[in-house]
């Protein structure tokens, strides 16, 4: 039985929290086609099932497996991030409101991104989401994935596998769901971005439509 005494909800920003996927995806291929010559539809599908996965970890895939030399991935990693941060975005529907909900169950919530922390922080605060956030992890600090996890269990002075039990994790990639699953955590797929079978492929313990879902979760039921 998975610990029910909830604490932690950890989340995924872009395409969980701000609908922002098809724009980075967009600006990735651009990026790509630009510095590369690099064209396919194939890529932003490459691009949509890896959600979840680092943005130069993407980059870095395409030019190996089109034998091209990775020298300009720090290059192209920064333009992209330079390009997306000048867009504009909105929360999904609901998504204010479940940060709220948690919060109101005396939950810390913490946000894991793939993204810089300084324009993410930015970006929650226009938002109005930055009271229910305790804490973002950028991927200027460490690269998402599993040492996010580790700081944030740090924080609390837990070790990570008591942290993990008492811990959701929602993301809408199955990048997410990997590091969920990774780490011990209770991985949450939003299928917001991907089908939900990839989500489920990739780990998910449980599979919601769209984020305001998970206002319905009953956490005192929460299995692994």
């Amino acid at each position: 039985m998975f610990n029910a005494n909830i604490k932690y909800i950890i989340f995924d920003l872009n395409g969980t929290l701000i609908d922002a996927i098809s724009t980075y995806i967009k600006v990735f291929t651009d990026v790509l086609e630009e510095r590369t010559g690099i064209r396919s539809p194939e890529i932003a599908k490459y691009s949509a099932r890896a959600a979840g996965t680092s943005w130069d970890e993407q980059f870095a895939f395409i030019l190996e497996k089109n034998n091209l030399s990775k020298d300009k991935v720090p290059e192209m990693t920064e333009e992209f991030f330079r390009r997306v941060d000048l867009e504009k975005y909105s929360l999904y529907p609901e998504a204010k409101e479940t940060l709220k909900y948690f919060k109101d169950k005396n939950c810390k919530i913490f946000i894991s991104s793939a993204s810089k922390a300084g324009p993410m922080i930015k970006r929650i605060y226009e938002m109005g989401i930055l009271p229910h956030v305790d804490f973002l992890v950028g991927s200027d600090i460490y690269k998402k994935g599993p040492a996010h996890i580790k700081l944030l269990s740090d924080k609390e002075e837990l070790v990570s596998k008591d942290f993990a039990k008492q811990a959701i994790y929602f993301g809408d990639g199955p990048g997410d769901m990997r590091i969920a699953k990774s780490c011990g955590l209770y991985a949450v797929g939003v299928a917001q971005t991907v089908d939900a079978e990839l989500l489920k492929q990739a780990g998910a313990n449980l599979v919601i439509e769209k984020i305001g879902d998970a206002m319905e979760i009953e956490l005192g039921k929460i299995t692994k």
